[in-house]
């Protein structure tokens, strides 16, 4: 199947036009869509900023790591829930046909031979039966014609409701594309911080074994205490444990990145040479640094413009147009028949002119009494349009929900990454002064214990900060519904 993916920024700007318009909804004279619908998407046009951020076009590419895009072109090919929502988009665009169909005559084609033996018997003089055996062929062709005509505009109503469901699928693929696009940047992110994790507990164990040389040097000049010689090897102990821990973590980070990939989970990454990212000779990329804040503000039409929120949209016309069919179910039906064919003895004379035979039928149908089912369809059908309206005020309602706390969120996420950059500072000076203390005897070694702890925290909240940062920022660009540009042309080549 082939989806032009390249053409999703226009089709959703269209569709989120005439979403915050009020064109659509009072224009469709048919339509059973509330009007509070329409009130509620005005509230939120004249509540929202028109000189708020605009949808992000390329945000993958504000990461500059080649890495990252070689693994989103490997998910956009892989991944699983991504072919299975492929398939869903091609199972709803035969549907649309198969729905379309119903607008045009049905033409059949009937072909027959038939042969019939009759067998006829006498009695002679001697009482003696005579038979014999007689054949009769027939050959038979006819075109049959089966038309039901749209008087109603119940069919039409019906292709319609199967195209919306088609263009809901198409976009449910985008937002899910873009979805995968953000889980496999963020699970990057998560593998990168773990490693660096891994890197300051590798340096923290080394700095903890260095010490503790230099306290057992000590201890055997009769300098140091025995407790100090404990103190410092049941520090070094603890991060011992805690590193073996930290690496299951990363393990686990990063099967988690190859499960969005649809590989094995194995555990080992592959870099753009195919030497293992994890490997004692490889060293990760450092945690990107995000210089520019996200401006302040929500546009609706930017929000509306998400493809979640589009296929919403297109689920409630859907649904619009179902209850039409419903409602029209129960007004008559004409259906003309038609027949043309000839029979004959000799295949031969088939078809000649002077033998062939029609005939065309009207039929009009008008449903009387049916139990109450056609009431109750109908009835079931507006309930439904009922369910898909909530259902679509609430897909609105949380875009922005998602984008205002992302927007929050990110303000204090930057002020803690300054403070903590303050502290991390802070407690390295700590930490030297308090070593050279003790090795000149002006402290003890819990004054020392405290400080590295004290700065092995804090280099470990600053990595978190950053990593929530970047997570947060991923997240908050799939929330305004931005589009990875840098992946489209893979994830067009892929949906061929």
């Amino acid at each position: 199947m082939t989806q032009d993916l390249s053409t999703a920024r226009p089709r959703r700007t269209l569709i989120a036009s005439v979403l915050l318009g009020s064109l659509l909804l009072s224009a469709c004279q048919s339509s059973q869509i509330s009007s509070d619908i329409q009130l509620q998407l005005s509230e939120l046009q004249a509540q929202s900023n028109s000189q708020a951020a605009p949808i992000p076009s390329d945000w993958l590419g504000e990461f500059n790591d080649p890495q990252l895009n070689a693994f989103v072109r490997a998910a956009l090919a892989g991944n699983f829930s991504l072919r299975e929502a492929r398939a869903r988009i091609t199972a709803a665009r035969e549907q649309a046909i198969i729905a379309g169909a119903s607008l045009w005559p049905t033409l059949d084609l009937n072909a027959g031979r038939q042969r019939v033996k009759s067998v006829n018997g006498s009695l002679d003089g001697s009482s003696v039966t005579k038979t014999s055996n007689t054949y009769a062929d027939s050959n038979s062709v006819d075109v049959s014609l089966a038309w039901e005509l749209d008087l109603w505009g119940k069919l039409s109503a019906s292709g319609k409701a199967a195209e919306y469901r088609f263009q809901a699928q198409q976009a449910q693929f985008d937002a899910a594309r873009l979805s995968l696009t953000g889980d496999v940047t963020r699970a990057w992110f998560l593998l990168l911080a773990n490693q660096h994790f891994n890197n300051v507990l590798d340096e923290r164990v080394d700095n903890l074994q260095a010490n503790l040389d230099i306290i057992n040097n000590g201890y055997r000049q009769g300098i140091n205490s025995a407790l100090d010689v404990y103190l410092a090897s049941s520090d070094l102990a603890s991060e011992q444990s805690s590193r073996s821990a930290q690496k299951n973590t990363t393990q686990a980070a990063v099967r988690g990145l190859q499960l969005l990939l649809g590989h094995y989970p194995s555990g080992r990454l592959k870099d753009l040479l195919g030497a293992d990212l994890l490997g004692a000779k490889q060293t990760l990329p450092p945690l990107p640094r995000l210089e520019q804040a996200l401006p302040a503000g929500i546009n609706a039409q930017v929000v509306s413009q998400r493809f979640d929120v589009q296929a919403s949209f297109l689920e409630l016309q859907a649904s619009d147009r179902d209850l039409a069919v419903a409602h029209k179910a129960r007004f008559p039906s004409f259906t003309l028949t038609g027949r043309v064919g000839d029979s004959s003895k000799e295949l031969k004379d088939l078809l000649d002119q002077g033998n062939l035979a029609w005939n065309l039928l009207g039929n009009l149908t008008q449903p009387l009494f049916a139990g109450g089912r056609l009431k109750a369809s109908e009835a079931k059908s507006r309930a439904e349009l009922r369910q898909k309206e909530q259902l679509y005020l609430s897909a609105l309602y949380t875009a922005f929900d998602e984008v205002e706390s992302g927007l929050d969120k990110e303000v204090a996420l930057r002020d803690q990454y300054q403070h903590l950059t303050d502290a991390r500072r802070f407690a390295q000076a700590a930490e030297r002064i308090a070593f050279e203390g003790y090795r000149q005897g002006l402290q003890d070694y819990t004054s020392v214990l405290d400080a590295q702890r004290r700065a092995f925290n804090a280099e470990n909240n600053l990595i978190n900060i950053q990593n929530e940062l970047l997570q947060n920022r991923v997240a908050l660009y799939l929330a305004l519904g931005g589009e990875a540009q840098a992946t489209t042309a893979d994830a067009q080549a892929t949906a061929e």
